[in-house]
């Protein structure tokens, strides 16, 4: 008779982690489930391992669900070719052993010492000292020292040491422990130590210490310390460092949360650096192409000056720190000429309803069509405005703009592109030519 590992006696795998994760937060990864599936699905053993307590905790022990087995007699050695076939028979199941030897496989009570598997070591209570097999190893309580394994190994209550295999360790309890595996680490409970894994690390309580996988790290409470992946990071709240090669998501962060492309947080004590970053409230910075802060600043832009006759902007991020997108068109050339930038700046509030805003601004010029790219012509400002609330939503502002315009050279004569009035210090080399001028512009904001 196959027997397949008892899920059911391993509670905190059967249903959520409690993690404090607000409403922007995806509480639950699919790879996870694919993970724990998978490891509900391995085979143990045959016959009379059924009657293993694999995963049994001490509260199912004290509410009567198994009966307490006591203190195991210990005993020197024992030799095991298959489970049940050795020097103790059917019996070694009731016995804690110093030295432990199974050719193929062997169940024991227990190891307090050394135990060598050529496949499969299996352990009805606790392994204290030394647990090594070809294929895996099976502790059903709590595992004190080091268990290694070409492909997996198991603890019911916990871990206290070093797991390393080929492909899975997993772990029901709290655990003081440093895991690394070829596939995934799975741990139900709180762990201080470190995870690291080829595809994911799994946590459904806090943890203290080192998490990185090349795929996906996930701590579903606090994790206190550094948590890295190749593609996606998820915690409760992060008090360290998160990063990732393409999504972060935590609720509250207090330190850094980076990432390749998407960073996603409730309140953030901090700094977040990625393409787009996504949070409630940010008591830091948020630094990359666009960062939406709920509670944070966001304003729309219309302005009118020499550089360009007419242009709209959007801003968002905090005051210290935004980010701005522009889109704007000048008709007094020789051309017609439509250009898009980005940039960024800080405002700074001179009284209650005056401000000044200090941004940098670099435009692509599209001369005649938008959807012509024949050369590089760039329009770079400095703008300084200072600003005035005209009501609860309106503002007016004006300022100096410091412009430089630079064009590649290309057949035609780039005085056709040039949409500096004047200037006041011209350079031509021989792949560019640039032109500086001051200029001034004026518009209203609103949000």
């Amino acid at each position: 008779m196959i027997t397949l590992f008892p899920c059911n006696y391993i509670p905190g795998f059967m249903k959520p982690a409690a993690v404090s994760i607000n409403r922007h937060v995806v509480r639950r990864a699919l790879f996870v489930g694919m993970v724990l599936h998978l490891a509900c699905l391995m085979p143990v053993s045959a016959g009379p391992a059924a009657a293993i307590y694999t995963g049994m905790t001490e509260k199912q022990v004290s509410q009567g669900e198994i009966e307490e087995p006591g203190t195991p007699e210990t005993k020197p050695f024992q030799l095991s070719v298959f489970p049940m076939v050795g020097t103790e028979g059917v019996h070694s199941h009731k016995y804690l052993y110093r030295m432990s030897l199974n050719v193929f496989a062997g169940v024991t009570g227990g190891v307090d010492g050394v135990e060598l598997g050529g496949f499969l070591n299996i352990n009805r209570y606790s392994m204290t000292g030394l647990q090594a097999s070809g294929f895996g190893n099976i502790s059903g309580g709590v595992t004190e020292g080091v268990q290694f394994s070409g492909f997996f190994n198991v603890s019911g209550s916990g871990v206290k040491g070093v797991q390393g295999s080929g492909f899975i360790n997993i772990v029901n309890g709290d655990s003081r422990v440093l895991q690394g595996a070829g596939f995934g680490n799975v741990i139900s409970g709180n762990v201080k130590g470190a995870q690291g894994s080829g595809f994911a690390s799994i946590v459904s309580g806090s943890f203290e210490g080192i998490q990185a996988s090349g795929f996906g790290s996930i701590t579903g409470g606090r994790m206190s310390g550094i948590q890295l992946a190749g593609f996606a990071g998820l915690a409760g709240e992060i008090d360290g460092i998160q990063g990732s090669g393409f999504i972060n998501i935590a609720g509250n962060v207090e330190g850094v949360q980076a990432s390749g492309f998407l960073n996603i947080a409730g309140k953030v004590k901090g700094v977040q650096i990625g393409a787009v970053n996504i949070a409630d409230s940010v008591d830091g910075v948020p630094i990359g192409l666009v960062s939406i802060v709920r509670d944070g600043y966001r304003k729309m832009e219309v302005w009118g000056g020499d550089a360009m006759n007419t242009g709209i902007g959007f801003k968002t991020g905090i005051s210290r720190f935004y980010n701005f997108l522009t889109v704007g068109t000048q008709f007094s050339g020789n051309n017609t000429v439509i250009s898009y930038g980005y940039g960024f700046g800080s405002e700074f509030n001179l009284h209650d309803d005056r401000y000044l805003n200090v941004e940098l601004l670099s435009h692509h010029m599209m001369e005649d069509r938008w959807w012509r790219f024949e050369r590089i012509n760039t329009l770079n400002q400095l703008r300084v405005t200072f600003a005035t609330d005209l009501d609860d939503r309106w503002q007016f502002f004006a300022g100096p703009v410091l412009n430089v315009q630079v064009i590649r050279k290309g057949n035609e004569d780039n005085n056709g592109g040039k949409i500096a009035p004047y200037h006041i210090l011209e350079y031509s080399s021989r792949h560019a030519d640039t032109w500086v001028w001051a200029g001034i512009n004026a518009g209203f904001r609103f949000w």
